[in-house]
């Protein structure tokens, strides 16, 4: 078999065939794809044989159908082989006239040129001009005039929108230059308004607009309407939201390649312009991107600044590329300015995601301790709370394996805690609105357990920012009311009374009071007391007494501190209430003002 005419992707001596993704099509290689259709073989299967891609194939079959036939490569396919089994097709001369069609197509867009609508006629703008001025112009200078770029531009705008404009200019500088006048015209302000880099990265919002209207302006005067039209759509300019690249291909029936050859020509076109706008705007941007001064940022943050405010929205690529040309960078240096542009745009977004995070925490926070606050307990009005600069942690915390510290951004040190319940409160307290200062172990407390006395520290004292200071106990509900912890909180509430503060016993998210309303079998609760009434109970009895009756470790502790039990663990004894030792809290209440 001839080389030419192998369908099997070798070239006919078992060596595999040269890649022709890509390359022309010639005639040799159409009248083979015919051959195939005309034998059945799929797109697929001829895509081997003729080493291109399957898209490629579809391209190449819809050159040999009419229009009407051509949707979709398939459907070009098949409608070729229906006609192929009909008799003789001329298939070259359908190919010839595709070709013709897609020069003069190619022809058409290569010279298509974008013009401006015009408002008014230039003969308008050369009588504003005198108008104001005073001046009349020869014919030789008028005609002269007439043929200046700036004033084409100028006939974008109607006359009322002109005549401001330049009564303003001449009563400020004295003359009327036509430069000066369209920029002012498309960016209102621009003759006075502040474009350093200061003013820019304060955004200043006379800045911010006039920088905006400039680089809009700047796009505008590019000639080239395909380019014109894709950078419009890139950049959200002309009425367009940004859009991506695929979007736009989508929209015009090109490729997605073909889309960024565009953009690429408009950018370089623009880089290029000798028209006022972008004379302008390069001489800005030369000014805010070239000029390293003490205290300026490095020029990869001035660029995404000078991005974002020029074009906001936008990606950063176009956006970015646009000013780094204009700023004399050549496409490499252009590129690498916008990689590094990039990767502070990333480190931002992850400080403003970290940033977010705080406040959200911070807002849960508020929202938690606000319900805690609630049930704090007070006994009285409310004293001065104690200066924060003369409380410090009076122990140190014994190393266990839930031990250790944390830095409180809210303290600005490390704070101990013992326990994983204790270091939940701190997380609260750090980022809680409410809280202005707290002291971990801030304490000693003096009190009698089991005929013996002994001594405590308070896990925290904290202060609000209403000047209310709040002792805070931190224990897993399940231990709030053991015997000993019970002990602690009398002797707590007492400091408590004679100080005007809060009490708060708390496992970071509930409640003592919280424990107290826990729901509990009537059943379970009954049992018990009855058995209670005449012995103290061990863990083997609580479990025989219970039996048939399903309870948790917080059921016992709800009963325990309703009913003024006493409990002991180590070992595990569970007593009817001795008069004296039950746990007397005040009703929780808001602080009086």
């Amino acid at each position: 078999m001839d080389v030419a005419e192998s369908t099997d992707g070798t070239d006919g001596t078992g060596g595999q065939a040269p890649e022709r993704r890509g390359l022309r099509w010639d005639l040799e290689e159409f009248r083979r794809l015919v051959a195939g259709i005309e034998a059945g073989t799929s797109l697929e299967e001829l895509g081997a044989g003729h080493q291109r891609g399957v898209s490629g194939m579809r391209w190449a079959v819809r050159q040999l159908v009419p229009p009407e036939e051509a949707s979709d490569g398939e459907a070009a396919a098949a409608w070729l082989a229906r006609r192929l089994a009909d008799g003789p097709y001329d298939w070259q001369a359908r190919l010839e006239e595709s070709r013709r069609a897609r020069a003069a197509g190619k022809k058409g867009r290569a010279t298509a040129v974008r013009t401006r609508p015009e408002a008014c006629e230039p003969a308008a703008v050369v009588a504003v001009w005198q108008e104001v001025t005073g001046h009349r112009l020869t014919p030789g200078r008028r005609a002269e005039f007439l043929n200046r770029t700036a004033v084409r531009a100028l006939t974008a705008h109607p006359e009322e929108t002109l005549r401001p404009v330049a009564r303003r200019l001449w009563q400020t500088y004295g003359q009327l230059l036509l430069d000066a006048w369209l920029l002012d015209t498309v960016c209102p302000g621009y003759a006075t308004a502040d474009l350093s880099w200061e003013a820019v990265a304060d955004g200043v919002p006379d800045t911010a607009t006039v920088l905006r209207d400039l680089a809009a302006a700047a796009v505008d005067e590019l000639r080239d309407a395909r380019a014109h039209a894709v950078l419009c759509r890139r950049l959200g300019l002309d009425g367009h939201e940004p859009r991506s690249q695929p979007v736009i291909a989508q929209e015009f029936t090109l490729s997605r390649q073909r889309i960024s050859q565009l953009q690429a020509r408009g950018i370089i076109r623009i880089r290029t312009g000798r028209e006022p706008a972008t004379r302008a705007l390069r001489d800005v941007v030369a000014a805010l991107l070239n000029e390293d001064r003490p205290g300026r940022p490095h020029t990869a943050e001035r660029l995404l600044t000078v991005a974002g405010t020029a074009f906001p929205g936008a990606p950063l690529n176009p956006a970015g590329l646009i000013p780094a040309g204009l700023a004399g960078k050549n496409d490499a240096e252009a590129r690498q300015l916008l990689k590094e542009a990039a990767g502070v745009l990333a480190e931002r977004r992850k400080e403003e995601r970290r940033l977010q995070r705080l406040a959200d925490r911070a807002e849960r926070a508020s929202t938690r301790w606000a319900a805690l606050a609630a049930a704090t307990h007070w006994f009285g009005a409310p004293g001065a709370a104690p200066d924060p600069a003369e409380l410090t942690a009076l122990r140190e915390v014994n190393p266990r394996e839930h031990s250790g510290t944390w830095y409180s951004s809210r303290l600005g040190r490390e704070v101990q805690y013992e326990s994983q319940t204790e270091l939940q409160v701190i997380h609260l307290l750090d980022h809680a609105g409410q809280i202005a200062h707290y002291q971990e172990q801030p304490l000693a407390i003096g009190y009698r357990h089991a005929g013996r006395a002994r001594s405590y520290y308070p896990d925290f004292l904290a202060v609000t920012t209403e000047g209310h200071a709040v002792l805070i106990e931190a224990k897993p509900q399940c231990d709030i009311p053991l015997a000993v912890n019970l002990a602690k909180y009398r002797a707590a509430a007492e400091l408590c009374a004679r100080n005007g503060w809060g009490l708060l016993i708390t496992d970071g998210t509930r409640t003592l009071r919280d424990l107290e309303r826990h729901p509990v079998a009537p059943e379970l609760e009954q049992g018990l007391r009855a058995a209670l009434a005449t012995r103290e109970l061990t863990w083997p009895d609580v479990r025989d007494i219970t039996r048939g009756t399903p309870f948790t470790s917080l059921d016992l502790a709800a009963l325990v501190l309703r009913n003024g039990w006493q409990w002991e663990l180590g070992p595990y004894r569970l007593r009817a209430g001795r008069e004296g030792e039950r746990w007397i809290g005040a009703p929780a209440q808001p602080p009086v003002r």
